[in-house]
């Protein structure tokens, strides 16, 4: 029974990738829900679970990407002064092949942080938040 208990452990530490933050263009997020990282050694991102912020690339207006920028410029702040940086995830990937997971820092969810600061909301799957009105 210990053989099987330590073979099963075994298995899940071999299963979970080394993922860290990564910078790109001096930034580690591109927006307030979407963070550059490596996994085991390979560029990708990561979209932060229960978070949906302002769009920056695709607007729709003028007011949206202006709080889009203030959300990712408070996240990448968050980052730049942690303690600590963690991230969460079980490795599953949305509709655009971001893996999913959830941004730790200094011991706080940061999609919590974002939404008290009223930079974002939850994310709601097929009711996008209108940040124009």
């Amino acid at each position: 029974m210990k053989h099987l208990i330590l073979l099963f452990f075994s298995m899940v530490t071999l299963a979970e990738a080394e993922i860290a933050l990564r910078q790109y263009n001096g930034q580690y997020c591109y927006d307030g829900d979407t963070c550059y990282v490596m996994i085991d050694g390979t560029k990708a991102k990561i979209r932060l679970l229960e978070l949906d912020t302002p769009e920056i690339s695709k607007p729709k207006c003028e007011a949206e990407l202006e709080l889009g920028l203030e959300a990712r410029d408070y996240l990448n702040n968050l980052i730049a002064n942690a303690s600590s940086v963690e991230i969460k995830t079980d490795y599953e990937k949305d509709y655009f092949g971001r893996t999913l997971g959830y941004l730790i820092i200094d011991g706080d969810d940061a999609s919590a942080k974002i939404r008290s600061n009223n930079l974002g909301v939850v994310y709601e799957r097929g009711n996008k938040k209108d940040w124009c009105s």
